[in-house]
């Protein structure tokens, strides 16, 4: 074979490969454009890893605002509770009598320190571990079901290029095992706008 005859060949050859991946591509581009592409999300590892997330966070961050709080509880035991025994009146003999003031001011004291105490009592006692899984299942349900009211079955027009976008409808499911996500395309055409 002569030297211009493979030059020939080879540049025969390329422009046919390329005749067909550009055939291929504007088939795909045509396709895509029309049909709509369905993205399957599952959202079961995305709800497990936020739920852990949220129970670290509360495992972590409620025992600090219990310590936080503790140092409150004297002052909002003083602001909330009213005197509850200087208006305490016994009878004896037909007569009504009050406590004595220092009587009652003291009563007063032991009622309020002890409220105090029950309080920090309660507040060390709080089984942090179970309400940072309850703050957790909580969490992971409110953002599931807000990112599947906002996006499953939704269709977006994402734009590729100023003339051309590809229609993708987002469909959420949570299915323990499979993909985080699969991308295909459906028999489904774009609506008309």
């Amino acid at each position: 074979m002569t030297k211009n005859r493979r030059w020939l060949s080879f540049l025969t050859g390329m422009f046919t490969g390329t005749l067909l991946v550009l055939i291929v591509l504007a088939g795909v581009i045509y396709l895509g454009g029309h049909q709509i592409w369905l993205l399957r999300i599952n959202t079961h590892e995305v709800s497990d890893r936020l739920e852990g997330a949220v129970k670290l966070m509360a495992e972590e961050t409620l025992p600090i605002f219990i310590e936080q709080v503790k140092p409150a509880i004297p002052e909002m035991v003083a602001e909330n509770v009213s005197p509850q025994f200087s208006d305490v009146k016994f009878q004896l003999g037909g007569e009504e009598f009050s406590l004595p003031k220092e009587l009652a001011e003291r009563m007063e004291a032991n009622y309020r320190a002890s409220l105090i105490i029950a309080i920090g009592e309660f507040l060390d006692s709080l089984p942090l571990e179970e309400m940072g899984e309850e703050l957790g299942k909580e969490a992971g349900e409110i953002v599931e079901n807000a990112i599947y009211a906002e996006f499953n079955t939704r269709l977006f027009d994402i734009a590729l290029a100023d003339f051309f976008s590809v229609p993708v409808r987002v469909e959420l499911m949570d299915q323990p095992g499979e993909k985080p996500f699969r991308l295909q395309l459906t028999a489904e055409t774009r609506p008309k706008q």
